[in-house]
């Protein structure tokens, strides 16, 4: 059985693979309901019942892959002052800290980057979900924007 695309939460999945485990919390996708859980915290859900295979572990994004998106994201601006504070930014260390600092000074490419960054992991999750056949490969017209 396949899930549905259109009835799975994206935000939450992406969500899911950015947190960065140090609270200990594990995440699956219930590959029947397509709900996110955490064995210990959804209390019907042991890790018994995850070994029997009807679960798939949610990955945790690597960083290199965020940076990605803000390499991205960052080229595809117009010249100008945004775009070369942004640029700056990812060449120091904690380059994500400087470019979350760069962008607090420009309100529209802030809004922006919020949208392209969820974008960009609605297109890691659907990617991830046709990798671990749980859903089918909406193909390259898939809307990236569903969630």
């Amino acid at each position: 059985m396949m899930l549905k695309l259109e009835d799975l939460d994206l935000e939450e999945i992406a969500w899911a693979m950015h947190d960065d485990r140090s609270m200990g919390n594990e995440y699956y996708l219930d590959l029947y309901t397509g709900e996110v859980i955490v064995p210990g915290l959804d209390e019907d859900i042991t890790l018994e019942d995850i070994d029997e295979g009807n679960y798939a572990y949610v990955d945790r994004l690597e960083s290199y892959e965020s940076y990605r998106h803000m390499e991205d994201f960052t080229v595809g601006l117009p010249d100008g002052e945004a775009r070369l504070k942004l640029e700056q930014a990812l060449v120091r260390s904690k380059p994500f800290r400087h470019f979350k600092d760069a962008l607090e000074y420009f309100p529209k490419e802030l809004e922006t980057w919020y949208k392209f960054k969820d974008q960009a992991m609605n297109k890691v999750v659907v990617e991830w979900l046709v990798g671990i056949k749980a859903i089918e490969d909406p193909g390259p017209g898939m809307n990236a924007e569903t969630s």
